[in-house]
């Protein structure tokens, strides 16, 4: 707190609050110039994307190759072949020169930190700064990894891959992928979920489907039910481009055999069969798994074991196709699998980061 003598003229007083204004805006910037009470800006780009930095002759050769062969490998399963991340280069000069390109949301920088040569070398050393480059030294082969976020955006993810040599850095890319692409995945999470709950969330479906199918599920507000009769709901979300569909129900537990992909398609042709159709007669959807087979695997889902599977479903007489994400979850208090599957309907469009949205609103479901 500031205080004045009495009698002192405002003149004086007014002279010493612009000298304090003056010293304040001073102290404020940074060497470059700009303000430390500037905020940082919103990173942006699509989601399931990823921008490699990496020195040109890197990005161009063998080490390139491998990047793009792990990292933009096919999203499982699709009725055409998408990547699993759109992959975009940038070299360390247009890096640093162009500040909008240090403003997106997932990168990959990647170099050899014993190539004096190198600019994204000298880059991430000046970025990761004296400690992490010292824990990497002192165990190349555990600590070959940092991850930032939100260093110079908001809402920013940042993965340093380091090697001591060209052979460990594509052993590195190749061991590390599936966490770093769960890293990304992670980061996605916050504009997919913004995107799917724009409209706002139906608590009173929510509380409909937890009554009869023991599972917590966040609906959106732009899901509507076309069958709910107390032992399985179907909810669609129509747009102009494309059909978005839950199903869920539940069916009893008798064995762990029942966590298996033949288990999981006789179970969802079953529900296909009794409630899904279209306006032609005879109709119903099934598994179509001569084309491109289910992926299976068992996972942990919020705590509970389940079974994972992915692949294509087909309106049996009619001319229309997908794919589906499933999912078999036990339930030990109720001694109940619950099934729930997300499956869409976009001829002519693109599908993964449609999958990726359905796949998020399953990923809300808590069994209590």
């Amino acid at each position: 707190m500031m205080y004045f003598k009495k009698g002192e003229s405002i003149s004086k007083v007014s002279i010493l609050l612009v000298w304090l204004t003056i010293a304040l805006f001073s102290n404020s910037c940074t060497k470059d110039g700009s303000s430390q009470f500037n905020m940082k800006p919103n990173a942006f780009g699509e989601i399931a994307s990823l921008v490699v930095v990496a020195d040109k002759e890197i990005w161009d050769g063998p080490i390139g190759d491998t990047i793009r062969y792990y990292y933009s490998s096919a999203y499982l399963i699709l009725p055409q072949p998408e990547p699993i991340l759109d992959l975009k280069y940038f070299s360390p000069t247009d890096f640093r020169n162009v500040p909008l390109k240090r403003e997106l949301k997932s990168y990959l920088i990647l170099a050899d930190i014993n190539d004096e040569s190198s600019p994204t070398a000298s880059l991430m050393k000046k970025e990761l700064g004296p400690k992490n480059l010292d824990l990497f030294l002192t165990n190349p082969q555990k600590n070959n990894v940092v991850v930032g976020y939100d260093r110079w955006a908001k809402g920013q993810l940042i993965m340093f891959q380091m090697a001591d040599s060209y052979e460990s850095l594509v052993n590195n890319l190749k061991t590390n992928m599936p966490t770093l692409v769960k890293k990304v995945r992670g980061q996605d999470a916050v504009p997919l979920g913004a995107n799917a709950y724009q409209s706002g969330r139906n608590t009173t479906l929510e509380a409909d489907i937890e009554a009869k199918m023991n599972v917590r599920l966040k609906i959106p507000n732009d899901f509507l039910p076309a069958i709910n009769d107390g032992k399985a709901f179907w909810l669609r979300k129509e747009t102009d481009k494309a059909s978005f569909n839950l199903l869920i129900s539940t069916f009893n537990y008798t064995d762990t055999k029942q966590f298996s992909v033949e288990n999981l398609k006789a179970m969802r042709d079953t529900l296909g069969k009794k409630y899904v159709s279209t306006r032609t007669p005879n109709s119903y959807m099934i598994v179509n798994d001569v084309d491109l087979p289910i992926y299976g695997q068992s996972v942990n889902f919020n705590g509970k074991y389940a079974f994972e599977g992915r692949g294509i479903w087909e309106i049996e007489n009619d001319y229309m196709a997908g794919a589906f994400i499933c999912y078999l979850i036990h339930n030990p208090k109720t001694n109940q699998i619950v099934l729930i599957d997300g499956f869409l309907y976009a001829p002519g469009e693109t599908k993964r980061n449609k999958m990726l949205q359905l796949e998020h609103i399953i990923q809300t479901a808590r069994i209590p």
